[in-house]
Parts: structure tokens; sequence; C-alpha cells
């Protein structure tokens, strides 16, 4: 009797069994036909995280394949054309290193030695800007000046911006101060900020040299000190300063004449920063030509350096002229590539070509010229080994 009385509780379990599957599939299908018009909460968090998981896993595979590409500011580099100039390299313009190039086109205009491996001296800086523009968030952010960071220039003989051990300079200021009066001081405290140190940054602008496919160019620190495995040629030169002035905030530095910092708990005094490029010209002493920036450089391989873009009659030019015989020399020599290669004038003359004061006259100005010069002359052998 127990043998047949577990018998039919085995066939009721066995029924009961099958009726609550088959009422969990009706369940499942009735749910399923119902899920548009009711959906669990819990079921909607799961939803939504896929729906970001899967537009995350779309994103990854737009945003990052296989080779990474790479996106530059537009910037030109200089290719000749059969209307290109090449000067002489023993009788015509000085400079050992010069090119003069269209910035719309990148079509050379005229060039000597413009692939050749110089030593750039402080145009090295315009790179140092780029590379703290770019990786900068927000210009107010500031670095503290340190002494490690500023005695080892004073026995290079660097030029300095002059902020002093404890300062906080703002990365504004500290662009500035790279620019306008050539500060290693500002190089090195923006290396510190976006790399760490000095040499992760010159990693960063080797990087960068590479990406833009410069030629022959080679960083061994952010402000042009010399080395001898610290080079570049005028076209790369003239390729980086296409770069800057298609940036915004690099064109508006290298445009500026003269910035000063104000006081602050570390300074009693404002620290004025006056342009090295502008020391030397107004940049309006040419007829049809208007030098709106740039950047100067010299050290005792390099000689003096200097590049600049400049307005000619509407269009916008690029030159680099390096391995002049003085600062004075290298600056009339850029006035008159722009002059007489893009605006069909004449030869820079320091006795005609002058920025008229309103109320200074030419006389005046042509004497304060020669006294400049003189004072220049006289006065150089003490500045002979700073880098600007």
């Amino acid at each position: 009797m127990s043998k047949k009385k577990h018998g039919m509780n085995k066939t009721a379990a066995g029924f009961l069994i099958t009726a609550v599957l088959l009422l969990a599939s009706g369940a499942v299908a009735y749910n399923w036909v119902r899920n548009s018009e009711v959906v669990p909460a819990s079921a909607e968090v799961n939803l939504e995280i896929s729906d970001v998981q899967e537009e995350n896993t779309e994103e990854i595979t737009e945003e990052i394949p296989t080779e990474p590409e790479i996106i530059l500011t537009d910037f030109r580099y200089p290719v000749k054309t059969e209307g290109s100039k090449e000067f002489d390299i023993d009788t015509e313009y000085p400079p050992r290193n010069v090119v003069l190039m269209d910035a719309d086109t990148g079509g050379i205009i005229a060039y000597k030695a413009n692939d050749e491996k110089m030593f750039p001296a402080s145009l090295t800086k315009v790179m140092t800007l780029i590379i703290t523009v770019e990786n900068t968030e927000n210009f107010k952010d500031t670095v503290e000046m340190t002494s490690e960071m500023i005695e080892p220039l004073f026995a290079d003989d660097a030029s300095l911006a002059g902020f002093p051990a404890g300062d906080k300079p703002t990365i504004e200021e500290i662009l500035y101060g790279i620019v306008l009066p050539s500060g290693a001081d500002a190089t090195v405290a923006a290396a510190k900020y976006v790399a760490g140190s000095e040499k992760a940054f010159v990693r960063l602008m080797n990087e960068k040299a590479e990406q833009m496919g410069l030629k022959n160019t080679h960083f061994m620190n952010t402000s042009g000190l010399h080395d001898e495995k610290h080079y570049s040629t005028a076209n790369d030169m003239a390729a980086i300063l296409s770069y800057a002035y298609n940036n915004e905030i690099c064109r508006k530095v290298l445009s500026t004449a003269e910035y000063t910092i104000p006081t602050n708990n570390v300074r009693e005094e404002e620290i004025y920063l006056q342009a090295t490029l502008f020391k030397r010209m107004y940049g309006d002493e040419m007829p049809n030509v208007l030098v709106r920036g740039g950047k100067t450089g010299y050290t005792d391989e390099a000689m003096h350096c200097v590049e600049a873009f400049a307005d000619v009659n509407g269009k916008t030019y690029i030159g680099v002229v390096c391995g002049s015989t003085s600062s004075w020399s290298s600056t009339g020599d850029l006035l008159s590539l722009f002059s007489v290669y893009c605006a069909d004038g004449e030869p820079y003359d320091e006795t005609v070509n002058v920025h008229i004061e309103n109320e200074e006259t030419e006389e005046e100005i042509t004497e304060e010229f020669t006294e400049e010069i003189t004072e220049e002359i006289t006065g150089e052998s003490a500045e002979e080994n700073t880098e600007e």
C-alpha cells in the first residue's frame, strides 16, 4: 500500500512540475509581448548601462583606429617652385641660412642653404610656446619658480624673463616670458608645468617635430642653448613659425611688443617684458610691409637669427634669416627680404626706412638710431654670450 501511494505521489509531482513549466513559459511569452508597455525599473537601468557601453564601444572604435590619426594645426612647409629665387652662397645676401615663403601656400620665394643643418638658438622657443599652449587648459594656472630652476641658467649666461625664486607666475605670464624677452627661466617653468621636467618636455617637442614632418630638426633643451645635438634648418623653422601663426594664442604672444606682469606677495616690483624683435624694429619701416610678429635668437655658434611673419599688400609671408654677423644686420636683412621680394620695393636703408613718431622728426629718429648702433657696438661684448 505504501508503495502504491509513493507511486501516485511521483505521478502527481510530474504533472505538477509540467504545469508549472507551462505556466512559466506562458508568463515569459506574455511579458515579452507586453515588454513595450511595462518595463521594471531595474530593467530600465540595465538597458541604459547597456546602451552607454555600446555607444562607448562605438566611440572607441571610431576615435582610436589601429594607427591613431594625428590632427595638427593648419601650417605650411616651404616648397620650392619654378619662381623661387636662390641667393648666391658667397656673394649675394650675407646671412648663412635664409628662407622666405608665402604663408598661405608654402611656396618659397627666396632661399639660401635653407635645408642645411644649423643651430636655431632661441628660435627654438617658438616650439616651446606651441607645446605649452597645446598642453594647457587653464592659462591662469601657476608654477612655482625655484632656485634649482633658475641658478643653472645664470651659469649658462642665458637670457631671463626675471621671475625670482618663490614667484608663482601664471601660464599666461610664462608664455610672454618665453617669447618677449626670450626667458629661459620661463621655458623651464613651462616644462615643469606641462611635463614635470625639461627632459620630458623636450620629448614632446621632438614628437611634435616628427608629427609635423620636419626634415632635419632635433631638440635637446627648451631654450635653444647651444648643444651639438640641438639643430634644425631654416625650412623647418619656417614651418614651426607657420604652425604657431595658425594658432590664435601663439600668434597673439608672438605679435606682442610689450607686456607687464603685476606685483605680488613675492615681488614688490612689476616685471616689464619687451619683445627682442620690436627692440630692433617697429615693423612698419618699409613701404607696404608690416612685420606683425616673430622671434629672435643668438648664440656664438648660431650667430644672429631672426624670423617673422609680415603682411605685404594683403598677403602674409614668413621669413627666416640665420647666421648674420649682428642683430642689426639680421634685422635689416629681414626687412629687405620682405620689401624686395614681396613688395617690389628697395632694400632696407637705416637713413631712409624709419618709423616716424608724431612728435619726432626723421632726423631725430636717425640720430637715435645711430646712437643705438654705437651703443651696441661699444657694449656688445657684454651681451655677445647671452642667448636670446
